[in-house]
């Protein structure tokens, strides 16, 4: 999809705050009300805008802990794959999960409420994923820098 300067513009404005009026978007990027509302419309469809949510704290909710697990399969068998991504996709702790290269299979991030709760996401329930060989955590100390926004431009 070509995206023009206007569209460039647009997501910049709903990445800062996507409850904008559309409106104040349009006079953000010099544009109508009208083509602008096209333009978001066009965006959703073609899924340069996947949805809306709002961003939360995770702490406020009770989740004063936020790790990073590597885990290895004891093998790249596409039963063990499919097993592990449907046990991660299952489990509510898991905000996000990479496959990556390196020494390690997948980089997990989970939101635990405690150390406790930790332990007991990883070795009662990570750990136990039939095909999981190995397990590593890393507990976050301190966020210096968390933004979802996508540079555009």
């Amino acid at each position: 999809m070509q995206l023009d300067e206007f569209d460039l513009g647009i997501i910049a404005a709903l990445q800062e705050d996507a409850r904008m009026p559309v409106a104040q978007v349009a006079e953000r990027v010099s544009l109508s009300a009208t083509p602008v509302s096209r333009r978001i419309k066009r965006l959703e469809d073609e899924g340069v805008i996947r949805g809306y949510a709002p961003v939360l704290d995770p702490r406020v909710l009770g989740f004063e802990l936020e790790a990073y697990v590597l885990i290895n399969l004891v093998a790249h068998v596409d039963e063990n794959i499919a097993r592990f991504e449907q046990a991660i996709a299952d489990n509510p702790h898991v905000i996000a999960c990479h496959a990556v290269t390196g020494d390690m299979d997948y980089l997990v991030r989970v939101m635990a409420r405690n150390v406790e709760h930790l332990s007991q996401i990883t070795l009662r329930t990570l750990l136990r994923i039939p095909g999981v060989r190995d397990v590593k955590s890393i507990i976050v100390l301190e966020t210096i820098k968390e933004d979802r926004a996508v540079p555009v431009g």
